[in-house]
């Protein structure tokens, strides 16, 4: 009956293409925990131990159907030797890029994720959430593809010109960052959770589709390539605008797409009969300073998700803002958790 399934029951129906009784309801409640913890962003981006009691303390107070282990797309680059900025109230900035030379791109090697960075602070975290709830919860790592990781290593200028005019280069930073990927992602399977590819760099706000087609997706296809060797549906999310390459997305053999600034009927026409879609709320409606009509825009997407053949779950287009106005969330959650799949029940 309705209301009766866990999360994760729902969640698997829709992932063996059974509609469960309703779409997943998964804003991506990342650093907002933070704040409904009542910790510091440093305290939550070094610490497996508070990540997870944020995480499980935000998913209590919201009843959002998901656990997120995310702290900053530099995770990987900073293993590798970047320098990150951690801040008290805001998400880790690159500081300095570690390769200054593409001489020096032969020299890198993935990092051990048990010991190097922050990487082990994910394991702990997945570790801890997995013994609290991963019976009833899926637990989703936010992996970064290897197009954002290069940038991470090389800088987010430098890197894009050697795109340009040093493209061997270029694909060898990829080819790395890919591989340090991979061993993250096998260490975050075998501790319990779902690896979540998030490649921010890869949009369409910030590189071309041409871009996007010789040097991202190619190992967007490559990682999801070997995850796919474990049986598991996949989840790519790219943030900004993805307008430009919604018709290429298939082609990485990702099982969900979790999309920022597009119309959900345009990508269901793109992909809906392929490729279950995630999304897409505007973030900033979740702002207290914003005037946009929460309930009007999630309604306008739940009509549009409804009708994706493949499957949809309700999302934000990126992360929940860390000064997310609590009501406007629970308004999202609550006009999801009410819709229905008219013609299964």
């Amino acid at each position: 009956m309705p209301g009766k399934m866990n999360p994760r029951e729902r969640w698997s129906l829709l992932l063996i293409d059974e509609l469960p009784d309703r779409p997943p309801v998964y804003p991506l409640v990342t650093c907002h925990a933070a704040r409904v913890y009542n910790c510091d962003l440093i305290e939550y981006c070094t610490d497996g131990r508070i990540l997870a009691e944020a995480q499980l303390e935000a998913q209590r107070l919201y009843g959002h159907e998901g656990l997120s282990v995310f702290t900053d797309v530099g995770i990987i680059a900073e293993a590798m030797g970047s320098k990150y900025h951690l801040r008290e109230f805001e998400v880790p900035i690159l500081d300095s890029p570690l390769i200054t030379d593409t001489a020096m791109i032969g020299e890198l090697g993935p990092p051990d994720p048990t010991t190097q960075g922050r990487l082990p602070v994910y394991l702990e975290a997945i570790d801890r959430m997995y013994s609290a709830a991963g019976d009833v919860l899926p637990i989703f790592a936010f992996i970064p593809c290897p197009f954002t990781t290069a940038a991470g290593l090389r800088g987010v200028d430098n890197f894009l010109m050697d795109t340009v005019l040093e493209p061997q280069a270029a694909h060898d930073l990829l080819d790395v960052s890919l591989k340090s990927a991979i061993t993250f992602c096998d260490e975050c399977i075998l501790a319990g959770a779902l690896p979540m590819l998030v490649d921010p760099l890869a949009s369409g706000s910030v590189i071309s589709r041409t871009t996007y087609s010789h040097f991202a997706k190619s190992y967007q296809q490559k990682l999801i390539a070997h995850l796919h060797r474990y049986d598991l549906d996949v989840t790519l999310h790219i943030c900004g605008d993805t307008s430009n390459m919604l018709d290429l997305i298939p082609q990485t053999g990702a099982d969900l797409f979790s999309f920022d600034l597009a119309d959900v009927d345009s990508a269901t026409d793109a992909m809906g009969d392929r490729v279950r879609l995630v999304g897409n709320l505007p973030p900033h409606g979740l702002l207290p300073s914003s005037n946009l009509s929460v309930t009007q825009g999630t309604n306008s997407i739940m009509e549009m998700g409804l009708k994706n053949p493949k499957g949809f779950v309700l999302s934000t287009g990126c992360e929940v803002p860390i000064r997310c106005e609590a009501q406007k969330l629970h308004t999202l959650i609550n006009i999801g958790k009410n819709a229905r799949y008219e013609e299964v029940w």
